[in-house]
C-alpha cells in the first residue's frame, strides 16, 4: 500500500497533536503534586504545631535514584509568636516520603538566646525581637517588657538591620539591631 504525502501529513499532525496532549498532561501533574506537598506539609505542622505560625520557606524539586521527582520542603514554625521570646525552627519534609533518614529540625531560637557562640548573624525576625532585649545595653527595654503585660512588638527588615518596636500602655521603645547582633539605638518615647 502507497502513503501518499496528505496521509503522511494527516500522520504527523496526528502524532504532534498527542505528543503535545501527553505533555501538558505531564506539566498538570507536575503543578498538581508541588500543591500537593505544600498541602501535606501545612497539614502536618498544623496538626504537631496547633499554637504555631507556620508556613513553608523552600520547596525545591529532586529526582531519586530510579529517577522518580519528589519535593524538598522546608517548612517555618514559629511558636509563641507574639512573645517576648520566639521559638523558630525549620522542619524538612521529602515528598512523597523517599528512604531517606529525615533531617533533624534546625533550631533557629530557642531559650530566649541568639548570638552565644562566635560569629552572629541576625537573619530572621524572631532572632531580632530576642536581640531587641536581651543584647548588651538592653536591660531598660527588658524592663519595659517584664512591666507591662500588654506589651506587643513588631518588626521591619531594613539594610542591615532590623527595627523592633516595643508598645505598651506607657509608650514605646523603638530598637534597631544591626545584622551582628549590635544594638544601634533605642528610643523611647512616651505616651
Amino acid at each position: 500500500m502507497k502513503i501518499n504525502k496528505n496521509m503522511l501529513l494527516i500522520l504527523l499532525i496526528i502524532v504532534a497533536i498527542l505528543t503535545t496532549v501527553k505533555l501538558f498532561q505531564i506539566l498538570k501533574n507536575s503543578s498538581i503534586l508541588q500543591a500537593d506537598a505544600s498541602k501535606f506539609v501545612l497539614e502536618d505542622l498544623g496538626n504537631k504545631y496547633p499554637e504555631a505560625q507556620i508556613s513553608i520557606v523552600n520547596i525545591s524539586e529532586r529526582y531519586n535514584l530510579n529517577g522518580e521527582k519528589y519535593f524538598e520542603l522546608k517548612g517555618r514554625v514559629t511558636q509563641n509568636p507574639d512573645g517576648p521570646c520566639p521559638e523558630r525552627s525549620h522542619i524538612f519534609y521529602n515528598y512523597p516520603v523517599q528512604n531517606f533518614i529525615p533531617q533533624t529540625p534546625e533550631v533557629i531560637t530557642q531559650d530566649c538566646r541568639v548570638c552565644t557562640a562566635g560569629l552572629c548573624t541576625i537573619a530572621f525576625p524572631e532572632e531580632a525581637i530576642i536581640a531587641s532585649h536581651t543584647m548588651s545595653g538592653t536591660n531598660q527595654i527588658n524592663q519595659f517588657i517584664r512591666s507591662d503585660a500588654n506589651v506587643t512588638h513588631s518588626v521591619l527588615e531594613g539594610d542591615n538591620q532590623w527595627i523592633v518596636t516595643w508598645s505598651g500602655t506607657t509608650g514605646q521603645y523603638v530598637v534597631k539591631v544591626q545584622r551582628d547582633g549590635r544594638i544601634l539605638n533605642a528610643t523611647y518615647s512616651a505616651r
